[in-house]
């Protein structure tokens, strides 16, 4: 694995005003942070964010070192991140952040975010990771040895990219091959809707090669992914946005985080809420700039009619009173829909540097 950027680190400490303690002073704790992302554009700022404020705030007692994916030659190329909770589990590593449909394989109901037209937008999902039900996921994972502290989205809002035709109604998706991370939630929409659920993982670099081949018709995806794997080359249309989201979550070991004295959970806590409002509005900008790009490159954004979403909602009930109350929780479900917008819309980072 690779180190973040120092220079970025730098730049960070320097802005900051404040020096680091000498050798003479050597950290108390080290905290090896793992991340499970090879793409660090969404998460780079909010990263050397909260290693400046853990160190600095701790006087030097912490030392944060963040590690990237980008050079790791051990890792599974399939899928960023599977092994990162484990080892963070195991206390191999003090801390991890990975996709939450890595995280689902720990937990099920971190599939949620993958369930379709769930989440009214960003300030819904706003109101629901930052308030009682986001924390009640995150505590949840102490039953698997490690302590949930925020979510990201490095991704955010998905949509389908399609190559031939537009998606304009559930007849649309019917008889379709849809790339998808593999895994029950996105089984269950896609598949009543007459689709098919292509597992590809985190593989953006597959796409283009999969859909030459007739492996697929479809990507469940963001517009900056839709971006970096240059879809443009096959996919002519950007259809359902906002149905679903590409969430992360970090966390921390359960051992580790209890030892540390009470005002250093607090700061790492508090720490790792304001990185994770940096990146989601680094996500968002990301995305609307990615957006840009590719309308003006030809690619079609495709929104639904009114009609068109009641009938989505409806065709997509099925599946809401039978797998996917099974696998996530009619509890969890309801106390989504019934979560009030969040105060404040993230889309510029100074945003929520001043909140």
């Amino acid at each position: 694995m690779k180190a973040l950027k120092l220079a970025a680190a730098v730049l960070a400490v320097l802005a900051s005003g404040v020096v680091f303690p000498t050798a003479a002073c050597a950290e108390k704790y080290r905290i090896t942070w793992l991340l499970g992302h090879k793409n660090l554009d969404f998460f780079e700022e909010a990263a050397v964010s909260f290693k400046s404020a853990v160190e600095i705030g701790s006087h030097g007692d912490i030392r944060v070192d963040i590690v990237t994916k980008d050079e790791d030659k051990g890792a599974d190329p399939a899928r960023p991140g599977p092994e990162i909770a484990a080892l963070v589990a195991k206390g191999e590593a003090e801390m991890g952040h990975s996709f939450t449909d890595v995280v689902g394989g720990v937990d099920p109901r971190f599939h949620v975010f993958e369930a379709p037209y769930l989440f009214r937008g960003y300030r819904h999902m706003e109101g629901v990771i930052e308030g009682p039900v986001g924390e009640g996921m995150l505590s949840a994972l102490r039953e698997r040895g490690i302590v949930g502290l925020s979510f990201t989205y490095s991704g955010g809002a998905s949509g389908v990219a399609t190559k031939s035709r537009a998606i304009r109604g559930p007849s649309d998706l019917k008889g379709m091959k849809v790339g998808v991370y593999g895994d029950r939630v996105n089984e269950a929409w896609l598949s009543a809707l007459g689709a098919t659920p292509v597992p590809i993982e985190h593989r953006l670099e597959s796409i283009l090669s999969l859909s030459r081949d007739g492996a697929l018709d479809a990507v469940v995806t963001t517009w900056r992914n839709f971006d970096q794997a240059k879809l443009q080359k096959g996919f002519r249309y950007f259809g359902l946005p906002g149905s679903t989201y590409l969430v992360s979550v970090t966390y921390i070991n359960q051992k580790f985080y209890e030892g540390l004295p009470e005002e250093y959970r607090v700061l790492i806590r508090d720490a790792s809420l304001k990185a994770a409002r940096i990146e989601r509005a680094k996500t968002i900008e990301l995305n609307e700039d990615a957006k840009r790009q590719l309308l003006a490159k030809g690619v079609r954004s495709v929104a639904l009619t009114e009609d068109g979403r009641d009938a989505f909602d409806a065709a997509l009930r099925p599946a809401y009173e039978g797998p996917l109350s099974s696998i996530l929780g009619k509890e969890l479900l309801e106390k989504i829909r019934s979560t009030a917008d969040g105060s404040v819309h993230p889309t510029l980072p100074t945003e929520y540097t001043a909140r």
